[in-house]
């Protein structure tokens, strides 16, 4: 059996028809921030951890030194046993839905226990500043 319908599509066309939906080869440049002299060294990763109370769909404002609406922030969730301050893998499915950062130190998030009691939590964010 010989397959003679295998070759690459002609340039300009889509495997999808040209509908819009399909992947281009062509590489997205970012719309902020970085660098092209190379790493700047004097940034520093900087971690906090919040122990929290909450369930359902939540929002908290945090303190987050070297914070600023710019700046990129990364947050996890975990469930804490309270008297000890270690995270465990609980019933509840904890999401973090946003991470808002702003001006003056702080960041908003939305956290999601999947419980529908209070639960102890510690949210940990992660940012360079």
């Amino acid at each position: 059996m010989t397959h003679t319908n295998l070759r690459e599509p002609a340039a300009g066309s889509t495997a999808g028809g040209g509908n819009g939906n399909t992947a281009s080869d062509k590489a997205i440049p970012p719309s902020g921030g970085g660098s092209r002299d190379g790493a700047r060294a004097e940034f520093q990763q900087i971690g906090y951890s919040y122990t929290l109370r909450g369930h359902g769909v939540f929002e908290r404002l945090l303190e987050a030194p070297g914070v600023a609406a710019y700046t990129n922030v990364c947050a996890g969730v975990a469930e804490v046993y309270p008297p000890t301050g270690k995270p465990f893998m609980g019933g509840a499915v904890m999401t973090v839905h946003n991470v808002v950062p702003l001006d003056g130190e702080q960041v908003r998030i939305r956290v999601d226990s999947g419980w529908p009691q209070d639960v102890t939590l510690r949210v940990s964010l992660q940012y360079f500043a």
